[in-house]
């Protein structure tokens, strides 16, 4: 029982689909890469496009509504700050008028008190002169009766002679009023 053997023709090594060059035809890798890049075309086209086109829209829409609210808020900012700047200087220039009305009202009070000090001081001088006079009146009243008992004793002591008291009188007037007192 011998056996027959049969021959298998050798086939070349590596894949079938890739061997192009003994047939010599690339049409089966060219309508598989047709089949292949029409499928990849539709399904970018049609799922993976629309999606990213979503996205960037969505994201420049989100980033143009931040610079429009980011416009808007700066422009309230300012807005503030004008406020604020004006506020402060309306607050400073009522503080200057409020001080400048202190100091007037403080200058008023000073030459109300000033006015009424020299007033009650001029009628404490007037009535100081008056006491004045009338110390130095009756001081001369006085001193117009001492003298003429000093007189009057002088001239009977030297004298020894008699006088009378209306000549001593008019000579102590005479000699004050030659004086000046």
């Amino acid at each position: 029982m011998l056996q027959a053997t049969t021959e298998v023709p050798q086939q070349a090594a590596g894949i079938p689909q890739l061997n192009v060059i003994m047939d010599g035809s690339f049409t089966n890798q060219i309508v598989w890469l047709v089949v292949t890049f029409a499928f990849l075309y539709f399904v970018v086209s049609k799922l993976v496009l629309p999606r990213v086109t979503t996205a960037l829209e969505g994201r420049e829409e989100k980033i143009a509504d931040d610079l429009d609210a980011a416009e808007r808020l700066r422009g309230e900012a300012a807005e503030v700050r004008t406020s604020y700047e004006k506020a402060v200087a309306d607050a400073r220039a009522q503080a200057q008028k409020t001080i400048q009305a202190a100091k007037d009202q403080a200058q008023l009070d000073i030459a109300e008190e000033q006015a009424k000090l020299d007033d009650r001081l001029a009628k404490a001088a007037t009535a100081a002169e008056s006491r004045i006079n009338d110390a130095k009146n009756q001081s001369l009243a006085e001193l117009e009766v001492i003298a003429v008992d000093v007189a009057s004793d002088i001239v009977k002591r030297l004298a020894n002679a008699p006088t009378s008291d209306s000549d001593i009188s008019d000579a102590v007037k005479t000699a004050l009023s030659a004086r000046g007192v």
